[in-house]
C-alpha cells in the first residue's frame, strides 16, 4: 500500500531494476494498482484514491507498507468454503472481479490485523 503511486513506481522501478508489466484503476473503490513482476512473484503497488471509502477501510488501505499475501488457488467457491470453515471472516464486498479475476479477502480468526487474498485466474474454471 503507497501513499502516491505516481511516486513509488519509479522508486521501486529503479530498486528492483523492473518496470511496471500493467498499470491500472478500479474505479468503483477508486483504486489505482500498479504489477511489477520478478520471476513468478508479482508485486502490486496500491493506492487508493479515497483510503476512508469503507472497502479501502476493510482492506488496511489507509495504512501504508506491506498489505496481505494473495493465494493463487484453483476451486475459489471450495476454497472460499474451506476458509470459512477453519474461522476467516469474509470481508464485506467480496467475492468480486480483481485486476486478474476473481478474488476475495479473508481476515484470519488469531488476527484481526491481517489479510489475506485468494484469487482465481481468468481462463481457470472449477
Amino acid at each position: 500500500m503507497v501513499k502516491n503511486l505516481g511516486e513509488a513506481i519509479p522508486v521501486y522501478s529503479k530498486g528492483l531494476g523492473i518496470a511496471p508489466e500493467k498499470v491500472t484503476e478500479i474505479r468503483d473503490v477508486r483504486l489505482k494498482i500498479a504489477v511489477l513482476r520478478i520471476g513468478e512473484v508479482e508485486i502490486e503497488l496500491l493506492e487508493y484514491g479515497n483510503p476512508d471509502l469503507p472497502m479501502a477501510k476493510a482492506l488496511r488501505g489507509d495504512q501504508p507498507g506491506i498489505n496481505h499475501v494473495c493465494y493463487e488457488v484453483d476451486g475459489f467457491d471450495q476454497t472460499m468454503e474451506k476458509l470459512m470453515d477453519a474461522g476467516f471472516s469474509l470481508v464485506e464486498g467480496f467475492p468480486r472481479k480483481g485486476v486478474h479475476g476473481k478474488i476475495a479477502f479473508f481476515i484470519p480468526p488469531h488476527s484481526p490485523e491481517e489479510r489475506i487474498e485468494i484469487l482465481e485466474m481468468e481462463g481457470n474454471h472449477e
